[in-house]
């Protein structure tokens, strides 16, 4: 996992140095993303994952999907129940992972978003702010 999060943290400055904020934008997400299922990954005891009121369920049967399943908005979520990360680290981390979904073309159409260097320099800062409070290791380990 580490070397997955090093190459994403490279990744994400390559795409920033070469004025790629759509890109840059969306590997911060997945850099989010890594992170915390590597801190997931950390827990002795996975069933406090399991056990979060924000846990994803599976529709139809009910029970909790398998983490393999879980998407970002879930890890951010229960990252955050789990004292992970503080109120404003979630909320921030919510904007990140929506300017992350202007991946797909018809939301970036019908939203007219457009972004811009600047705002992929202001996401990497956030992210970098994400990185440490997630590296910290504090709340449920």
């Amino acid at each position: 996992m580490q070397s997955i999060l090093e190459r994403r943290w490279e990744e994400c400055r390559r795409c920033i140095e070469a004025g790629a904020p759509l890109a840059a934008t969306v590997m911060m997400g997945g850099l989010l993303e890594a992170l915390l299922v590597a801190r997931a990954n950390r827990l002795s005891d996975k069933s406090k994952l399991f056990k979060a009121t924000a846990t994803p369920v599976d529709p139809k049967t009910k029970k909790p999907l398998d983490l393999r399943q879980w998407m970002l908005g879930p890890y951010i979520d229960v990252g955050h129940e789990l004292k992970w990360i503080s109120n404003s680290a979630k909320n921030v981390a919510v904007i990140l992972r929506d300017y992350r979904n202007y991946i797909h073309p018809e939301k970036e159409r019908s939203h007219g978003v457009a972004l811009s260097p600047d705002d992929a320099a202001m996401f990497w800062e956030v992210t970098k702010t994400l990185s440490r409070e997630l590296l910290a290791m504090k709340g449920e380990t």
